[in-house]
């Protein structure tokens, strides 16, 4: 009797005949089965991932639930010809309910992803932002600091220079002076000599 309630897995909502084999394999015969799997259990399922997983658990816990109801039915109405319609009914239901609430978790995975992945853009934009102000600071210091040995190094050129050019103009007027000096001494020696060439001469002509 217990058999005769359960619904097979093929009953579930996105489960075709590769997947059935698939899920059968790894021991989901049923929808109840399935219903009461966790989404890592069937992660070894080819094209089943965690979202899929997730889908098809909440499609399998809406056939087993919507099953009963629709035995329950059954009876009341007192029609075998409207039994598979009600079931029916009341799986796609169930299936469009499931469907809708794995669609928003999924909606809601992706739009957290998204903010993650914009924060994490944004936060790399900063660090860069900040990595290149701060290249440009450092650049700019040490152009300021190649300046300012430049200006210092030309400044102390400028300075040599002149203590060179001071030190060059003292030996041009030792130079100046002594050639006055010998000048003088030239023109003192030929005026001795001419004296005395006229003091020998006048001795020669008193003898």
């Amino acid at each position: 009797m217990k058999g005769t309630n359960m619904t097979a897995v093929a009953d579930v909502s996105g489960v075709g005949p590769t997947l059935e084999r698939a899920l059968n394999s790894k021991g989901f015969k049923t929808a109840e089965a399935l219903a009461k799997a966790k989404p890592e259990d069937m992660l070894g399922i080819p094209r089943v991932g965690i979202a899929r997983a997730t889908k098809l658990i909440a499609a399998a816990k809406a056939v087993a639930g919507a099953k009963p109801k629709a035995a329950a039915r059954a009876p009341a109405r007192g029609s075998s010809t409207q039994k598979p319609a009600a079931k029916q009914s009341a799986v796609r239901r169930a299936t469009a309910k499931s469907n809708a609430a794995a669609n928003k978790a999924e909606a809601e995975r992706k739009a957290t992803e998204e903010r993650l992945a914009a924060e994490r853009v944004a936060a790399e934009a900063k660090a860069k932002k900040k990595a290149k102000a701060k290249a440009k600071a450092e650049k700019a210091a040490k152009k300021k600091s190649e300046m300012e040995a430049a200006f210092s190094k030309a400044k102390e050129k400028v300075k040599e220079k002149s203590k060179k050019g001071k030190k060059d103009k003292k030996p041009k007027k030792d130079n100046k002076k002594k050639d006055a000096k010998k000048k003088s001494d030239k023109k003192s020696g030929k005026t001795s000599k001419k004296k005395s060439g006229k003091k020998s001469n006048k001795k020669k002509a008193k003898k």
